[in-house]
C-alpha cells in the first residue's frame, strides 16, 4: 500500500466531511463504535492524558496554543485538529510535525485487520466512518510515539463526536455560536447541550465567556457531573497592551499583539507577545492558559514554568487565521481567514478595523452550502462599507456556488460584486480592483483560504481532495 493507496482507503467510508451530515444521533455517530475499535487496539487512549477541546470558534487556536505552551515546557505533546488545510497528514501532529506518509501508511496496513473486525460487527454497531478511523489512528500514532500529552480537538458537537470516547484531564470548551444548525440544532440551549456532552464526571472544565445561554447550560452539565467550572473572565484573566505605535501606510499591520494573562489562583501573571492577532485570540489565550495550569493540578499532570508558557504563546502559529499572504510596496495587502460562521465573521471584522490599515476593502468569499450564509454577509457587509465583493467557491464537494451566495447574502445591498466559480480568477479580479493601499480578505471557508493559500506557494504539499 503507499501513500495514495492509504489515503483511498481512509475516505472509503462514510465521509460526513464531504457529504451532507445527519442530525447528531447515535446512529449516525456512535461511541459504543469508535470504543469497540480501540479496545481491538488495545485501548491506546489510555497510554497518555489528554485535554479534550470543544466549541463553535477557537477551538483550533485553543488547541495550537495549548499544544505550544506544553511543548515549550520540553515535553511532546501529540495535537490532533481537523479539517486540514492542504494534506492529511496536518491533522496528526507531535511537536509541530506532521505524521509522515511512511507512518500514516503503516499505521493503516496496522489498523486494518481491527477495522475489518468493526466492520463486520456493523449489524451491532452501524458502520464505521472515515472521522472515526482517524481518531483511531491518531490515537494508536500518539501512543506508539510515547507523547507526554495530547491536545484533542473535537471535530464537530462534542457529545457524539469520536474524540470523546476519551476522558482527558480538562475539558475545554471554547465560544459556542450558531454553526451546524441542522445537525446539533437550531438554539444556543441545544448546541451547547452538544458541546458540554464531553463534560465527564470529576473532570474540571474551563469555558469561554459564553452567551447567558449557553452558559447556563453549561453549568447545569457541570452540576449533574459534580465536577467544577472554571471561567475565562474570572479565573483566568487577559488584558489587552495597547501598541506602541500607530498603523500607517509604512506599517499596515501589527505583527503581533501585547497581552497581559493572569491566574490569580495560581499565583501566575505575565505579559506576552500573541502572533494571533485580534480580540478573539485574546480570550483564546486566556482559555489554553487556563487548561495548560489545570492539567498542571491533575493527577498524571505536567508541571510548567511561567517562562515556558510565554515561549509557547509566542511561538505559536495557526494557518489561515488573520494570515498575511502579501505585504509588498505599491501593492494590495492580501490576507486570508477562515471564518464560516456570522460570529467569526463578525470576529474578522473587527479585527481587521483594529489590526490593519487599508484606504478600501475588498471581500474574496466562499463559502460551503450549509452555512449560515446571510449571517456571514450581514456581518461582512456591514458599516463602513467594503469597496466590493468577489463571490466564488473552492473544488469542496459542500461549496456553494456563488450566485447562491449572491441570492442568500445580498438581498438589498448596494455592495459592488462579481462573481466567479474559481478562487485563483477571484483574487486575480480582486488585485485588479485593489490599489496599492487597499486590502484584500480572502474567507469564507478554510476551504477557499487553502487554496489561496497554494496560489502564494504555501502548501508545501497538497493531497488533492479525493471525492
Amino acid at each position: 500500500m503507499n501513500y495514495q493507496q492509504t489515503l483511498d482507503y481512509i475516505y472509503s467510508f462514510i465521509n460526513y466531511e464531504r457529504s451532507k451530515m445527519p442530525i447528531a444521533d447515535p446512529a449516525a455517530y456512535n461511541l459504543p463504535r469508535i470504543a469497540r475499535l480501540l479496545e481491538i487496539l488495545g485501548n491506546p487512549q489510555l497510554r497518555y492524558p489528554a485535554i479534550v477541546v470543544a466549541g463553535t470558534k477557537g477551538k483550533g487556536s485553543t488547541s495550537a496554543m495549548s499544544a505550544a505552551m506544553l511543548q515549550a515546557n520540553g515535553y511532546k505533546v501529540g495535537l490532533y485538529t481537523q479539517p486540514h488545510l492542504h494534506t492529511y497528514r496536518e491533522r496528526i501532529q507531535v511537536n509541530g510535525k506532521l505524521i509522515s506518509r511512511e507512518a500514516l501508511t503503516a499505521l493503516v496496513e496496522r489498523l486494518k485487520p481491527a477495522i475489518e473486525q468493526v466492520l463486520g460487527e456493523a449489524g451491532t454497531y452501524g458502520p464505521i466512518t472515515t472521522y472515526e478511523i482517524g481518531t483511531a489512528l491518531m490515537l494508536q500514532h500518539f501512543a506508539d510515539v510515547g507523547v507526554d500529552l495530547a491536545v484533542l480537538e473535537i471535530g464537530l458537537g462534542g457529545r457524539l463526536d469520536a474524540v470523546n470516547v476519551v476522558t482527558p484531564l480538562v475539558s475545554v470548551i471554547s465560544s459556542i455560536s450558531y454553526d451546524h444548525t441542522d445537525v446539533l440544532g437550531d438554539t444556543l440551549t441545544k448546541i451547547a447541550g452538544e458541546k458540554a456532552g464531553i463534560i465527564k464526571p470529576g473532570v474540571p472544565v474551563i469555558s469561554a465567556e459564553q452567551h447567558p445561554e449557553a452558559q447556563a447550560v453549561i453549568e447545569q452539565f457541570c452540576a449533574e457531573k459534580q465536577t467544577t467550572l472554571y471561567q475565562v473572565g474570572q479565573d483566568f484573566l487577559v488584558r489587552a497592551i495597547p501598541a506602541s505605535q500607530s498603523l500607517s501606510p509604512e506599517q499596515r499591520y501589527y505583527q503581533h499583539q501585547r497581552v497581559e494573562l493572569s491566574a490569580p489562583a495560581f499565583d501566575t501573571k505575565f505579559e506576552a507577545n500573541l502572533p494571533l492577532l485580534g480580540a478573539h485570540q485574546q480570550q483564546n489565550a486566556a482559555l489554553a492558559l487556563g487548561a495548560v495550569l489545570l492539567q498542571s493540578q491533575q493527577p498524571g499532570g505536567l508541571a510548567v514554568t511561567k517562562e515556558a508558557l510565554v515561549r509557547g504563546l509566542e511561538s505559536v502559529s495557526w494557518p489561515s487565521r488573520l494570515e498575511v499572504m502579501r505585504d509588498e510596496p505599491g501593492q494590495s495587502l492580501v490576507l486570508i481567514d477562515g471564518a464560516h460562521n456570522a460570529e467569526s465573521a463578525a470576529r474578522l471584522r473587527d479585527a481587521l478595523g483594529q489590526n490593519y490599515y487599508f484606504e478600501k476593502l475588498y471581500f474574496v468569499v466562499g463559502s460551503s452550502s450549509d452555512k449560515d450564509i446571510e449571517g456571514i454577509f450581514r456581518e461582512l457587509n456591514r458599516p463602513p462599507q467594503p469597496a466590493g465583493f468577489i463571490l466564488t467557491r473552492s473544488v469542496h464537494p459542500r461549496a456553494a456556488q456563488p450566485e447562491m451566495l449572491l441570492e442568500r447574502g445580498f438581498t438589498g445591498s448596494d455592495s459592488a460584486v462579481q462573481l466567479t466559480d474559481k478562487v485563483a480568477e477571484a483574487l486575480q479580479l480582486a488585485q485588479q480592483l485593489a490599489g496599492p493601499l487597499d486590502l484584500i480578505c480572502i474567507t469564507g471557508s478554510l476551504f477557499a483560504t487553502a487554496e489561496a493559500r497554494a496560489l502564494f506557494g504555501l502548501a508545501v504539499e497538497s493531497d488533492g481532495r479525493p471525492d
